[in-house]
């Protein structure tokens, strides 16, 4: 019995130690499969790794290619080449002044703009001026070169919701100290007509500068620039806005100014202009009128239209002294016209005079290269915060204008002018006029003598 025990538990233990080889056997052959398994993977990643290296390869070699082929083609590194195949610079150099310049080489493109609001109270005497605001100027435009020597401008006006050409022509500097224009422009006359609207002292131009200066015109001109002295001529049509059924008109003009001080502190400018016209041969017809000094008025104050001229010769002088803060300036406009054999010549004039004080002891800035003023900049921008609170300028003016000879009952004025300017920023200005008007009984309403407060904000860039 003891024998069959131990024989029995003898083949019961070979049995299981055989099952277990078995099963050890089976483990090892299943971990020996997963291994060949992760063998052949990792064999098929590197050899993805290797056809990925290669293709790198041939994309470097490739853009290797593409840059040396650039290379041999562009003229230098960071230039191209334009219309006329020379090399210029690919970089555009941008400038803030205030508005964005854009510098191409010799290209350039800068917008710029102007907005003027004006609001007018009348203290009405004969007639009926009703008080009222309006844009005065909302102008977009651009400016800039096209090539070294040709440059370019665009300026449109859309005040009140007209449309009308400012300055739009071409011009050519390369000969030097010399500018010529061709397109829409102002034939040159006068100071107070070739200082820019953005920096005249007062709200308007004077009366005699509203009614002899035609304004942008069609046509021609060359400026030489003297160092202290200027000297510019043009040819001129119409303006682009008219038609004729006949001969348009057409005008030569001509300035010169010379001034024999100009430095930081003190400037004494001289002036002289001179304008033949031709009217539109269709009606033969002139129309030397103007406002009481503001634009808001809804008729002419006085107003000299008539028929049968020939011609006209305009006449203008012109001073201007500057010393530290204060400043001075005036101008006589003389128009002498001719008419047909049956009707007698005329004669107009009208001048003004204008003082203005800086308060603050800014200085009106002067360019005597083209005997113009130009901004105002206030030492101290507007900034409370900092107890900065710009520049303040006080002015006054004494204007007059005769538009009464012979047949022709235009009318004469006189107005007074105190004014008062706070230039918040250099390209921010705050303006009131107070005008004191007195017309006689050719004026366009018989002796209305209204008293005007004249407001504008004003905004360019």
């Amino acid at each position: 019995m003891k024998k069959l025990l131990i024989t029995t538990c003898v083949g019961l233990v070979l049995s299981s130690g055989a099952a277990l080889a078995d099963e050890k056997d089976d483990r090892i052959a299943m971990l020996e499969q997963q291994l060949q398994m992760l063998a052949a993977e990792v064999q098929a990643l590197k050899e993805e790794r290797v056809a990925e290296k290669q293709e790198m390869a041939e994309i470097k070699a490739k853009a290797e290619q593409a840059v040396s082929l650039a290379a041999s083609i562009e003229p230098s590194a960071g230039q191209v080449s334009d219309d006329a195949g020379s090399a210029v610079q690919t970089e555009v150099d941008v400038t803030m002044s205030p508005s964005p310049k854009f510098v191409y080489g010799d290209m350039s493109f800068q917008p710029f703009g102007r907005v003027h609001l004006d609001y007018a109270v009348f203290d009405d005497d004969a007639a009926d001026h009703p008080n009222g605001a309006e844009f005065r100027r909302a102008r977009l435009g651009m400016k800039g070169k096209v090539a070294k020597d040709l440059g370019y401008k665009v300026e449109v006006d859309f005040a009140n919701d007209d449309v009308a050409l400012k300055d739009v022509y071409m011009n050519y500097t390369g000969i030097e100290d010399t500018d010529i224009v061709l397109g829409h422009h102002k034939p040159a006359f006068g100071l107070e007509e070739m200082t820019s609207s953005n920096y005249i002292t007062f709200v308007e131009r004077s009366a005699p500068t509203a009614a002899f200066v035609t304004g942008h015109q069609l046509g021609i001109s060359a400026s030489h620039d003297g160092g202290n002295w200027s000297l510019t001529g043009g040819a001129f049509n119409d303006g682009a806005g008219r038609s004729s059924s006949d001969d348009e008109a057409w005008a030569l003009a001509a300035r010169g100014t010379f001034a024999p001080v100009a430095d930081d502190d003190r400037t004494i400018h001289l002036g002289a202009a001179v304008m033949h016209r031709r009217p539109d041969q269709a009606n033969d017809n002139f129309d030397f009128d103007s406002r009481a000094e503001n634009a808001v008025q809804s008729s002419d104050s006085v107003s000299a239209n008539f028929g049968n001229a020939e011609s006209a010769n305009i006449y203008g002088l012109e001073t201007a002294v500057v010393y530290g803060a204060l400043s001075a300036q005036g101008e006589y406009i003389m128009a002498d016209v001719d008419r047909s054999s049956t009707n007698s010549d005329l004669d107009f004039g009208g001048g003004y005079a204008q003082l203005a004080w800086t308060v603050t002891g800014e200085r009106r800035p002067y360019d005597a290269g083209s005997g113009t003023f130009g901004r105002i900049a206030p030492d101290n921008p507007f900034d409370p915060a900092n107890g900065q609170w710009g520049a303040l300028e006080l002015a006054a003016r004494y204007s007059t204008i005769d538009v009464t000879d012979g047949n022709v009952l235009g009318g004469e004025m006189d107005n007074y002018t105190l004014g008062a300017n706070w230039y918040l920023h250099k390209h921010v200005r705050l303006m009131a006029n107070y005008i004191n008007v007195d017309t006689d009984n050719n004026a366009v309403t018989a002796d209305d003598d209204p008293q005007i407060l004249l407001f504008r904000g004003q905004v360019d860039f």
